[in-house]
């Protein structure tokens, strides 16, 4: 939330020193897709990291040997966050 709220506070502040109207309008919409793109794959990445860290550690608690595999799991729940940082500097990019 706090993204969103910064990609909109940046959109209407940086176009200010802008001297065409047309760079308003183009920023504005790329600066809220990529904050969205980033928050929702955040968003889903907290989920996927609660949902098989707190199922890795109950696994764990019953048999040990489980643990790496827990963390691998834990770990592409994670990698979601990266890649919606990449989208929106995809975004962003273009």
């Amino acid at each position: 939330m706090s993204l969103l709220v910064l990609s909109l506070l940046m959109s209407f502040t940086m176009p200010v020193a802008a001297a065409e109207p047309q760079e308003v309008t183009e920023l504005f919409p790329k600066t809220l897709s990529a904050a969205i793109a980033f928050s929702i794959a955040v968003i889903s990445a907290g989920f996927g990291i609660a949902r098989a860290g707190s199922a890795g550690l109950a696994a764990a608690a019953e048999r040990p040997e489980i643990r790496t595999t827990a963390i691998i799991v834990a770990a592409f729940a994670e990698a979601l966050a990266i890649y919606g940082i990449v989208i929106a500097f995809f975004i962003l990019g273009t």
